[in-house]
């Protein structure tokens, strides 16, 4: 029994089958996971460390350098970068792809505990965070009030509104940013402490040993277990006030009589607002497997709640990823549905026959539910990479029910079987011809399922797509089409046919028409083949020259109507300045029409981990997130707002430099700018120096734009330099008199406790602000010895003022300083090409590299990867081929219509104003595995004619005409197929754009060279084995 009898046979399983398809790709499509797009970093952690008081040399020498080189023996470590800067150090870890990340943060920490004893004491401890697109913030929440202080509100968001969210499905953490945090703050007076002989240490230590919380054992009574626990904590101001402070005679004083304490707000050091309003910011990041779209639902939900709970606060949604992911998802869905029409449109014009127009459009969605039901089953996410791949299968998908339902119609008109019968001959008869045309597709794509890399990350969802498409195509083709064909005949729609003839009748007239034309093109290139010959080299050379020089990008931008800038002022701003500064941008956006809402991250706290193009975020930096409206509702594209806004800013005084990028603005989320030039070298000013020169000439190469370089050398530093003699004279050392300038400058966080009314509250020490304003009021600061004896500062240090790096960055233990940069309409090949000359003269020192990383680097490993996929595509359709022929020429005759695709390729290229990219290289490798089909037809009709005793050019002009529509029909189905993507229709489809491009310019200039071209070059081999008499070996009678 073959495949056709069994679908006929059994009418009931098959029905069943069918509905079964649609039940599961329903469910499927209602519980797959969204996202914007796949994860395609190589698996990354990123280590926080914080060490209160260092300077960024310091940070380096203490932290970074032991961590660096600990971390270099780390299994499958690819890569280290760390930045340093005053306070603070990140130390990015790169791993090979394939390291499982959660193994690789284990090991981190893991290292960084068998070091920790050769650290600082006085660092915090690090912190290890695994590196991924889900670990950003999925929504940011604004919360303000009319008639409520910031840091009641702040308060309330540590310690019942951040739970609240935590609670909810599919969230993985909370962070609370922006407002006032309250302190009690004990300033005290240094002259008097100087008259009492106490110092700062003490009277912390005091503080800390009177306020306790601690077990105190248990009891056994009465045969029952007692637990005690011991508790002395401070219950308001006046019991600090009241603490007894130790005199070395034996006495005591109070704590106030040596200071003021007063409920205060810590030290201002960051600021948020919302469309240029005070607020607090609760950033909420989703678990990684968790649904975006559905955990935003369920945060919507809890805010809900929370806004009844807590009337007097604003709560307002300030970013929020799911809305883009949203629309992009239900724009690419309503995408396939017009493509599915337009491509039934497509068949219907060559069919007529409504009845089998319709058996063919039945196995769209069975197609598609199929292929959302395997999805689901391995675990695939709905996303830009997989819609795209939907809609560039729809044309692909409708081949193998053509192929059937016209073969099968064949034997019932031409052939007059009964339709039965003709279902089971003709199922039989196609069955292996479908099967080896799905065949050279799929073999093109399943080496992308093995490759590594970013290519592998980014490509390998939608070859895995397109792989199940086009697999349940042919199963449905196959096992249902032959089924719902015999069913459906029996229907008859003369009238509606009669009302589709007025376009039908003219349509295939002009179908008719031009394969007339094309017959008169096919005889006369048989009997001057030298010029056709000619004519299609000249062409392909012409086409491959344009395509080379055209230019090459990664990947193409996308407008998600989501822009960030970043702001730095001159070091040492104070964040007020830096607010007011961020006012006069809030100013602009205000007045921009397509602007939806703006959020400021201004500063820096301690659990924030921000980070901007500039490093870790101070008082003298700005982060915002503006949101815009989608592209379909301006004018304007987002790179066009974004010149306008860099032009505006640009008027800002006090602003030292910024940066505009739009969100995916880089091919990959790790990348920190498009144009990377990364200088190593032992010297850091010396890099400086290198960069600062070349930056000048970075900027002159057309095509750039925001050109910076990574820091700056101009941050003032109070250099101590200790009198080693003195000190060791006084039995100190040089760590014990940092320490003692540490505290009196940034005070000591003696501990924490719980009032009434508020919980958590930190209990500050530190001198009077009038003891830390100056250098010289810093002299003045008393050391204590081991003996009691206090001496100025000045008698132990002198101090110089100069200036040093803000930022300190290294890379594989090397320093390092990048400038960074933007790319505007030029193709980026151009742009690196130019810089690359720049860097092909400039006179680099001894010792120093430099070269492009970023985009760059990786555009380079990823293009070598693709262009080896399509080397590997065009050995194993090769392979494919020659059993199927039982030949090794025929492959040879159809695989020359691959490079027929270039024809194509390069005016449709050109005409859209796209450049060579990875979604064009996929669209070539694609084009391989389908192109040949055509071809294979047409052999494949020309040897049979050749068999029934047809004189060679005869045979191949009557394999072209039998041949002619079936493959038009195709061909065009598959193009009209493509059109959404190819325009650009829906949101974020600008990223495989190129791709539909590409296939569809190749696509039209094979499918119509195809006809003329292999009949030619068959003829040709035919002839040329005719007189030669050349009969090929038979590997069957040789073995």
């Amino acid at each position: 029994m073959n495949i056709g009898e069994f679908s006929i046979r059994n009418k009931y399983f098959v029905l069943a089958f069918a509905i079964g398809i649609l039940l599961l790709g329903l469910y499927a499509k209602t519980t797959l996971k969204t996202q914007l797009a796949p994860d395609t970093n190589a698996p990354m952690t990123t280590v926080i460390v914080q060490y209160p008081g260092a300077s960024a040399q310091d940070v380096v020498k203490d932290i970074v350098e032991p961590m660096e080189n600990a971390f270099g023996t780390l299994e499958g470590i690819a890569k280290i970068k760390s930045t340093s800067q005053d306070n603070v150090a990140s130390i990015k870890l790169e791993f090979n792809y394939g390291i499982d990340i959660d193994q690789a943060a284990i090991d981190v920490q893991n290292t960084i505990n068998r070091i920790r004893a050769n650290l600082p004491s006085n660092m915090v401890e690090p912190k290890v965070l695994k590196f991924s697109t889900a670990d950003k913030p999925v929504v940011t929440i604004s919360l303000s009030s009319e008639s409520v202080d910031l840091k009641d509100i702040r308060q309330l968001a540590e310690d019942e509104i951040g739970f609240d969210f935590q609670l909810v499905e599919g969230v993985a953490s909370i962070n609370i940013f922006g407002g006032n945090i309250s302190e009690v703050q004990v300033k005290l007076d240094q002259n008097k402490l100087n008259a009492y002989g106490i110092t700062i240490d003490q009277v912390a230590s005091t503080l800390q040993l009177n306020n306790i919380k601690a077990p105190g054992g248990k009891l056994i009574e009465n045969n029952k277990e007692i637990l005690i626990r011991v508790e002395e904590s401070y219950q308001s101001l006046e019991d600090i006030k009241r603490i007894q402070i130790p005199l070395a005679d034996g006495n005591t004083i109070f704590l106030e009589d040596i200071s003021n304490v007063e409920m205060s707000i810590e030290a201002l050091e960051s600021s948020y607002k919302y469309n240029g309003k005070e607020a607090i910011a609760v950033m909420i990041t989703k678990k990684s497997d968790a649904n975006t779209v559905e955990v935003v639902e369920n945060i919507r939900s809890e805010l809900n709640i929370l806004e009844e709970k807590y009337a007097f606060i604003d709560f307002e949604l300030a970013q929020d990823d799911s809305t883009f992911t949203s629309q992009m998802v239900d724009n690419m869905t309503a995408s396939v549905l017009v493509a599915l029409f337009f491509t039934m449109i497509i068949i219907l014009l060559f069919i007529t026959n409504v009845s089998q127009a319709m058996v063919i459009s039945i196995s769209m969605p069975l197609v598609f539910m199929s292929t959302m039901g395997l999805m689901k089953l391995f675990d695939m996410k709905l996303d830009m990479v997989t819609l795209s791949a939907l809609i560039l299968s729809i044309g692909f998908v409708v081949d193998g029910a053509i192929v059937v339902v016209e073969n099968i119609m064949t034997h019932h008109h031409k052939l007059g079987k009964d339709i039965v019968t003709a279902a089971i001959d003709g199922t039989k008869e196609i069955t292996m011809p479908s099967i080896a045309g799905a065949t050279t597709t799929l073999i093109v794509l399943i080496p992308l399922l093995f490759i590594q890399g970013f290519v592998g990350e980014m490509f390998r969802p939608l070859a895995t797509t397109v792989i199940f498409a086009i697999s349940s195509s042919i199963l449905i083709a196959l096992i249902i089409i032959p089924l719902f064909t015999v069913l459906l005949n029996k229907l008859k729609f003369r009238k509606t046919e009669q009302l589709l003839s007025i376009v039908t009748v003219p349509f295939n007239k002009m179908m008719d028409g031009l394969l007339r034309f094309y017959m008169n093109i096919l005889r006369f290139s048989l009997k001057h083949k030298v010029i056709m010959y000619a004519s299609i080299l000249i062409a392909i050379i012409l086409s491959a020259t344009f395509i080379v020089r055209n230019g090459v990008e990664m990947l193409p931008k996308f407008d998600g109507g989501v822009s960030y800038v970043s702001v730095e002022m001159e070091p040492g701003t104070a964040l007020e300045d830096t607010i007011e500064a961020v006012r006069n941008i809030e100013k602009i956006l205000s007045n921009e029409a397509n602007v939806i809402g703006y959020d400021t991250q201004i500063g820096y706290e301690k659990d924030s981990n921000m980070i901007s193009d500039f490093g870790i975020m101070g008082t003298n930096q700005a982060s915002m997130t503006i949101n815009l409206n989608t592209r379909k509702e301006r004018e304007e594209t987002i790179w066009e707002f974004q010149e306008r806004l860099r032009l505006e800013i640009d008027k800002i005084p006090d602003i030292k430099r910024f940066v505009v990028k739009e969100k995916g603005g880089t091919a990959s989320s790790s990348s920190t700018a498009p144009i990377d030039i990364r200088i190593s070298g032992p010297d850091q000013r010396l890099l400086y120096e290198i960069a600062e020169d070349l930056e000048v000439k970075i900027k002159e190469v057309e095509g750039t734009t925001n050109i910076y370089k990574s820091f700056n050398m101009d941050n003032l530093q109070v250099n101590i330099s200790m009198n080693d003699g003195r000190i060791q004279e006084l039995g100190l050392s040089n760590a014990v008199v940092a320490k003692q300038i540490y505290n009196a400058i940034e005070g000591i966080n003696a501990t924490s406790v719980d009032f009434e009314e508020i919980d958590n509250v930190n209990i500050a020490v530190e001198y009077m602000d009038r003891y830390t304003q100056s250098i010289d009021n810093l002299l003045n600061v008393y050391i204590q010895t081991p003996m009691g004896i206090k001496v100025p500062l000045r008698e132990l240090a002198s101090v110089d003022i100069g200036q040093r790096a803000n930022l300190i960055t290294k890379e594989d233990l090397e320093y390092t300083i990048d400038i960074l940069g933007y790319t505007t309409t030029r193709a980026f090949s151009h742009i690196t090409k130019d810089i690359e000359n720049i860097f092909a003269t400039y006179p680099l020192p001894s010792g120093y590299t430099l070269g492009l990383t970023g985009d760059n680097e990786e555009m380079g490993d990823s293009m070598k990867d693709m262009l080896l996929l399509l080397g590997l595509a065009v050995v194993f359709i090769y392979l494919v081929l020659v059993p199927q022929f039982k030949s090794f020429i025929h492959p040879i005759t159809i695989m020359a219509s691959i490079p027929l695709v270039i024809i194509g390729i390069a005016p449709a290229l050109g005409l859209t104003g796209k450049f060579v990219s990875m979604p064009v290289l996929l669209g070539f490798i694609l084009l391989a595995g389908t192109v040949v089909n055509n071809a294979i037809l047409v052999i494949n009709q020309a040897i049979e004619n050749q068999n029934a005793g047809i004189e060679l050019n005869v045979a191949v002009v009557q394999a072209v005409e039998a041949r002619y529509r079936p493959i038009m029909m195709t061909a065009l189905s598959d193009v009209v197929g493509m059109m959404p993507l190819a325009l650009q229709l829906a949101l974020g489809s600008e990223r495989f754009s190129p791709l539909a491009i590409t296939v569809i310019g190749g696509m039209l200039a094979a499918t119509f060279l195809t006809m003329i071209v292999i009949p030619v070059i068959y003829a040709t081999f035919e002839g040329v084995k005719s007189k030669m008499k050349i009969n090929e070996v038979n590997v069957e009678e040789v073995f």
